[in-house]
């Protein structure tokens, strides 16, 4: 029998095939294949002839590591042994199940089963059918069900070769045209060719990036996010300039993903906003805007409120003294963490914004008394002039201004105003006593004056009293008219008799 023509078919569908074949990789990918080589038959006739045998097949690969096939193939089967003799051409049509638990190693190794149609057609050497072949004892189609294993070697990035053995076992005993209850079969052995006619989608997992890229950068081509950070690979490769690799690539303890989608800061840069404060710390720690540099707004930059300052750079007023901690660093060089910075019981605010002294002095006016004790006694803390000045032991004044109502000891309102420096000066000097003595003039009876002039003094310990300062450091004496110090004759002399004195005892 002349088998060139068939050997001719069967090498001109390897190349045709080869000639129109481009892929890329594996998983959703299909693509088609020949097979060229030589098949056994296994039947009643027991010396065998290694024939030619090959098929055109289509693989569509819907995982990575398993493939459908479908095939259809032409071979030549033909065993002699004495008398005995037959050839047939066989079609087989089937479809198989492969599996290649290495398909992404060089050499990868792979098993398949299938089930199909075989036809045949067993003839004699003169090419006529066979007995029961000519009287249509049987139908010249069978089942029969192929397995077998193989290796596959890549030559490029779009095509394989590889080399396959298997068995296939028919459902008929009429293979070689004679009946026995045996079922027959053949061996084959045969060199593949395989390339993808569409590779799986160039972008398996749709993050943007070519499956080629993701081998050239090192991604997961299977993974649209390959280190987690919420990013596609894409993205991160082509828009963001990011490492697909490490989810945090400015190293702010963000993720790319988090400052992208989250924070909208830039997760090239570790400190977006320029405050001095990572992304990360400013987010996950003081819970500051990292994209503010001063979330508060209070004129100093978060950075410099942790870390010089330990202001909070959530508060506008750390230490809530009224005025805001920029104005308190930058303008008025007060301590933004306490309240009252040169201790005169007044708070840096107050001293600004009310009364306008200068909150790193105590005392503005310089006139002896902190700025807080003269507001808590009326006085003006920028007048030095109404600040009392403190008398040494065993002296004695007269508070000029201290008067009366007429024939009364109710206290004159400018009195008051007197008494409140009397008072600053006993606060200024805690441990000092005093004597309050009443003095009149000589109108009127001398027991009157007396007790008028007890009483003015005892009006004025009870102001001095109500200012804060303790009664048992203040004592009283009236004197009525018997200490006169001025001419009693004139309206000017009892003016001035009419008089209280201060006297410190201690």
């Amino acid at each position: 029998m002349n088998r060139l023509p068939y050997y001719l078919i069967l090498v001109a569908v390897v190349f045709v095939s080869h000639s129109i074949l481009y892929s890329q990789d594996i998983s959703n990918a299909f693509g088609v294949g020949t097979s060229i080589g030589v098949a056994i038959p296994r039947t009643d006739i027991g010396s065998s002839i290694e024939t030619p045998v090959g098929r055109l097949f289509f693989r569509y690969y819907p995982d990575e590591r398993i493939a459908l096939e479908g095939s259809v193939g032409m071979g030549y089967l033909e065993a002699q042994k004495g008398n005995l003799y037959f050839n047939s051409y066989i079609y087989p049509v089937d479809v198989r199940i492969v599996f290649e638990p290495l398909k992404q190693s060089k050499i990868s190794p792979y098993v398949y089963c299938g089930a199909g149609l075989l036809f045949f057609n067993p003839k004699d050497s003169l090419d006529n059918p066979l007995k029961y072949n000519a009287r249509g004892d049987y139908k010249k189609v069978t089942s029969y069900f192929p397995i077998g294993a193989g290796l596959n070697y890549p030559i490029s990035k779009n095509t394989e070769f590889g080399i396959s053995g298997g068995y296939n076992l028919t459902s008929t005993n009429y293979l070689e045209d004679i009946k026995t209850s045996s079922k027959d079969s053949y061996w084959n052995v045969t060199l593949n060719f395989f390339a993808f006619l569409r590779g799986e989608n160039p972008d398996l997992d749709g993050d943007g990036l070519l499956n080629v890229e993701e081998k050239e950068i090192g991604t997961d081509p299977l993974n649209p996010d390959t280190d987690g950070d919420l990013l596609r690979d894409g993205e991160e490769v082509h828009q963001y300039k990011t490492d697909p690799l490490n989810k945090d690539t400015d190293g702010d303890e963000l993720t790319d993903g988090e400052e992208v989608l989250t924070y909208r800061t830039n997760p090239l840069n570790k400190d977006t906003d320029g405050d001095g404060l990572t992304d990360g710390r400013e987010v996950k720690q003081y819970k500051t805007d990292p994209l503010n540099p001063d979330t508060d707004g209070d004129r100093l930059n978060d950075g410099d409120e942790v870390m010089n300052y330990r202001t909070d750079p959530l508060k506008v007023d750390t230490d809530g003294d009224g005025l805001n901690d920029g104005d308190e660093v930058l303008t008025y060089k007060t301590d933004p963490l306490n309240v009252d910075t040169d201790k005169d019981e007044l708070t840096d605010g107050n001293e600004v914004l009310t009364y306008k002294t200068n909150p790193l002095v105590a005392d503005t006016d310089n006139g002896g008394v902190p700025d807080g004790k003269e507001v808590q006694l009326s006085l003006n803390p920028l007048n030095p002039g109404d600040d009392v000045p403190i008398i040494n032991v065993g002296e004695r004044i007269i508070l000029e201004g201290v008067n009366f109502e007429t024939n009364k000891t109710t206290l004159l309102t400018y009195a008051q105003q007197i008494l409140d420096q009397v008072a600053l000066s006993l606060v200024m000097n805690p441990t000092a006593e005093v004597a309050i003595h009443g003095h009149t003039d000589n109108v009127g009876g001398a027991r009157y004056n007396m007790q008028l002039s007890l009483g003015r003094a005892e009006a004025v310990k009870a102001y001095i009293i109500s200012k804060g300062i303790s009664g048992s450091r203040v004592t009283t004496k009236g004197f009525g008219f018997t200490k006169p110090i001025a001419d009693n004759s004139t309206a000017e002399g009892r003016a001035k008799n009419r008089r209280i004195e201060f006297v410190r005892l201690k």
